[in-house]
């Protein structure tokens, strides 16, 4: 995923003039079986339509006259806005009046995000809705005072090997004002996801930082797609095809098909956290608000835990066995994992406050032959599922997630019985393992996510 970690000193600088997406107040208050896995994982207000703008007219596509490179910036520019969170910075783009989409990655677990447009202007957009499967999510600017025009429309059906293809979007600005960059490239391939029911295609042009949530339009300026994740040498995008039937799908229910509603708590911290922790799978994880500094440490009775402090995006920050501290050197959300090789009860002192994050996901029971949606909420988040199998049964477990995935299988007395590490997401494989038992009972399927940010997944079972 390419959302571009901002710096505290100029995360601070940009405060002055944004918003950001929420405060620490705020913080210290609050397909499972179907094919296409749409969720809404904030708690959604009712999108109305917006008040009529000054123009709602696509702009016009000139006889089909391909564009240089400086009309495609004048043309697309406009509609893309820079976003700005707590934990860094992407691009979105406005797709229908008062509708801007941007990547999923970029805003969670923000409710409101911080926008500034080519013009100048500056909105505080809510977050309407995120769905983890296709890593889009949909945020309201309606209340947008000359808002920009939605993009014209192309279709992936019109893309083929080679075609070129711009992408538009901000790299994390050098100065207070963010300015959009432009690249090229051509078309290397497609790539499907069944279970998540999106296409996505992939062009020779790098991956920057901040580009996340960008636009990716043809030579006549159409929009074809939504910049996602790449390398030094790709860049994948969602088609836009897939992420307007998303939109409409989102905006028009708040069914969650299966997976449970899922957000980042804000209430009830405490200092002093009961953990119980079920064995080497299990990761129980807390949420706080680092103001200064941070000290935490196991109370009673056994030190022997492991203990992490992270960022959202699961960057570590400082780890210890039995406790930890730091000085971050800024104000950040933070997330406390802790973790034990053996079933045990502990107690957590920490200089600061933390609320506990109840994983949907932690302990649900698997199908002998099925399909199982999850969800990774934050970067190295660790889930367990519980799947009884009989003795001399033979399954193959398949993780399949746009995210690089760790899988262990563990057998009812606890020990590991297969694992395996996908180092390249769905693009090119699926991390996947076979298992023969021996005994019958109840065995763990666990499952980690190596990449840095939310994402959807389906555990396979056959």
């Amino acid at each position: 995923m390419i959302r571009r970690p901002i710096g505290l000193a100029l995360l601070t600088a940009l405060a002055t003039g944004l918003v950001l997406a929420a405060s620490v107040a705020a913080l210290q208050d609050e397909r499972a079986g179907t094919q296409r896995a749409a969720a809404t994982f904030v708690a959604k207000p009712s999108f109305e339509e917006p008040a009529p703008n000054s123009s709602t007219t696509l702009p016009p596509i000139e006889a089909l006259i391909p564009l240089t490179a400086e009309g495609v910036t004048n043309r697309v520019a406009p509609s893309v806005a820079f976003v700005l969170t707590q934990q860094g910075t992407g691009s979105g783009v406005v797709v229908r009046d008062g509708l801007l989409v941007t990547n999923a990655h970029v805003v969670w677990p923000d409710r409101t995000v911080s926008l500034v447009f080519r013009n100048g202007a500056t909105f505080q957009g809510r977050v309407l809705a995120v769905d983890p499967f296709a890593d889009l999510a949909v945020v309201d600017i309606s209340r947008l005072a000359n808002r920009p025009d939605p993009l014209p429309q192309g279709a992936i059906e019109d893309l083929d090997m080679g075609s070129q293809l711009w992408i538009v979007g901000y790299p994390l600005p050098d100065e207070f004002t963010p300015e959009p960059s432009l690249d090229s490239g051509a078309v290397l391939g497609t790539t499907e996801w069944d279970f998540s029911g999106v296409s996505w295609f992939t062009v020779d042009a790098p991956a920057i930082g901040g580009q996340s949530g960008g636009a990716v339009v043809d030579t006549y300026g159409r929009l074809v797609g939504i910049s996602t994740f790449g390398s030094r040498e790709t860049m994948t995008s969602i088609a836009i095809d897939d992420v307007m039937d998303r939109v409409d799908e989102l905006i028009r229910t708040d069914e969650v098909r299966g997976l449970e509603p899922r957000l980042i708590p804000h209430s009830g911290a405490r200092r002093t956290l009961e953990v119980e922790l079920d064995g080497t799978w299990d990761q129980e994880l807390f949420v706080g608000w680092l103001p200064e500094s941070l000290d935490v440490e196991v109370a009673a009775p056994n030190r022997n835990v492991k203990l992490a402090a992270r960022t959202i995006a699961g960057i570590e920050v400082a780890a210890g066995q039995g406790e930890i501290g730091f000085q971050p050197g800024g104000a950040f959300p933070v997330i406390l994992a802790a973790e034990a090789e053996q079933q045990i009860a502990i107690d957590l002192a920490g200089s600061l406050p933390f609320i506990r994050f109840a994983d949907p996901d932690h302990g649900k029971s698997l199908e002998r032959r099925g399909i199982t949606a999850g969800v990774y909420d934050l970067g190295r988040d660790r889930d367990y599922f519980y799947l009884e199998l009989a003795a001399d049964d033979r399954v193959t477990v398949t993780i399949e997630s746009a995210a690089r995935t760790h899988l262990w299988v563990y057998g009812p007395d606890g020990t590991l019985v297969a694992e395996d590490i996908d180092e390249s997401g769905f693009i090119s494989s699926n991390a996947s393992v076979e298992v023969s038992t021996e005994i019958a009972g109840r065995y763990i399927v666990a499952l980690e996510n190596r990449l840095s940010s939310i994402s959807g997944y389906a555990v396979v079972t056959r």
